[in-house]
């Protein structure tokens, strides 16, 4: 039980900490705006109400602010790369454990199944050939932008820059991750209420 305790812990003071930065609190209140400069423009009506712009451009988000950014991203990785000890995956061994009251089981496994449905959604951005998902907005930007710790990724990251559309998925990204702040500042208050559980039992025997 001490172990379980100490991982629940360690994964609320890493949440204590994304609630302190310095993003969390200039988002609180902000919703991202994209910024969209034409320096050359052709507009194709499509009929029915729809069009197409093209042309060169350029865009940006207000307040899109990389150091904010990168210092949420060290802990974000740490919470959802599957093979750390504070990840949700390896809390979620705790919640689905044989003894663990089924309530809190469906509490936790309920917020796990909408993030990944959140994840998996069509994000509002969209390419010629296709769609793409918030999920592939994050890892991108991540993993190709900010880590650089993957060449494919980040070989769609600068394509993106150079478009001078980076900002259209930056704003898709920003937004994607306060929704994934808001749920893990949700799976902390779980885990207190998990950890408050198991010490009080601890208290009786």
């Amino acid at each position: 039980m001490n172990t379980i305790v100490e991982t629940l812990k360690s994964f609320n003071n890493r949440i204590n900490r994304l609630e302190r930065s310095g993003f969390s609190k200039r988002f609180e209140d902000e919703t991202p705006e994209v910024f969209i400069k034409f320096k050359s423009i052709d507009l194709y009506n499509l009929g029915d109400g729809n069009f197409t712009l093209s042309g060169e451009m350029e865009s940006w988000v207000k307040n899109y602010n990389e150091d904010e950014i990168d210092a949420v991203i060290l802990t974000y990785r740490m919470l959802t790369q599957n093979n750390d000890r504070i990840s949700l995956y390896s809390i979620s061994k705790i919640y689905n454990l044989d003894w663990f009251p089924k309530e809190g089981t469906k509490l936790f496994n309920d917020a796990r199944t909408k993030v990944n449905e959140y994840l998996d959604s069509i994000a509002t951005v969209c390419f010629e050939k296709g769609t793409i998902t918030k999920r592939s907005i994050l890892e991108i930007i991540i993993y190709g932008g900010l880590a650089h710790s993957n060449i494919e990724k980040e070989r769609i990251f600068n394509s993106w820059i150079n478009s001078g559309a980076s900002g259209l998925f930056q704003v898709e990204f920003i937004t994607a991750l306060k929704f994934m702040l808001s749920y893990f500042s949700y799976f902390k208050e779980l885990n207190n209420a998990t950890i408050k559980m198991i010490e009080e039992q601890v208290l009786l025997e």
